[in-house]
């Protein structure tokens, strides 16, 4: 496996580094574009503001939790050819039939049922449950402890609140 760059060392960087841990993911460094004033490693990983390597000799998880900057430095690191990793949490439950785009993360305890599309660069967050055929669109958010019920669409770049509670069939839109 390739190593992995984590893009951001805020709260939503540590957590997917714990995940990435779990599994004994390599993880090659932080990458923060302006990390606090001294720090150089964020739990023996080290931080730096710009990596060297070139397309095909990593990958990345970008771990910025605002929708819109998370898009343009996908976009911008996707134009240089490079490639995004899933991340899931081990005790996450993925049902039959469910697509998950490159660069999604999905925390713990979550459980996502048979039939369900989730787009590139997607959040869900601990606790969720997505039931059976949804559709979450692209650089969405799904914040911790939501319940989006059989058939819910979520439109792209969309955040549902904590604890949200979408019914049967709702097309949450743009």
């Amino acid at each position: 496996m390739l190593p992995i760059y984590i893009y951001g060392t805020g709260g939503h960087g540590r957590v997917i580094l714990d995940i990435l841990q779990r599994h004994s993911y390599p993880i090659a460094a932080f990458i923060d574009d302006r990390p606090p004033s001294g720090l150089t490693h964020l739990h023996h990983i080290p931080i730096l503001t710009s990596p060297t390597l070139g397309p095909g000799q990593c990958q990345w998880i970008i771990a910025i939790g605002h929708n819109p900057t998370r898009q343009a430095i996908a976009t911008r690191l996707s134009q240089q050819g490079h490639q995004f990793t899933t991340v899931i949490h081990p005790s996450a439950q993925i049902g039959s039939r469910v697509a998950i785009g490159p660069g999604t993360v999905i925390m713990a305890n979550t459980a996502i049922n048979c039939d369900t599309q989730i787009g590139a660069h997607v959040i869900i967050n601990t606790g969720s449950t997505i039931d059976h055929d949804c559709t979450i669109g692209d650089y969405s958010h799904i914040a911790p402890g939501s319940t989006l019920s059989g058939h819910v669409k979520v439109g792209p770049g969309l955040t549902l609140p904590v604890g949200s509670k979408v019914g049967v069939g709702v097309d949450v839109g743009e």
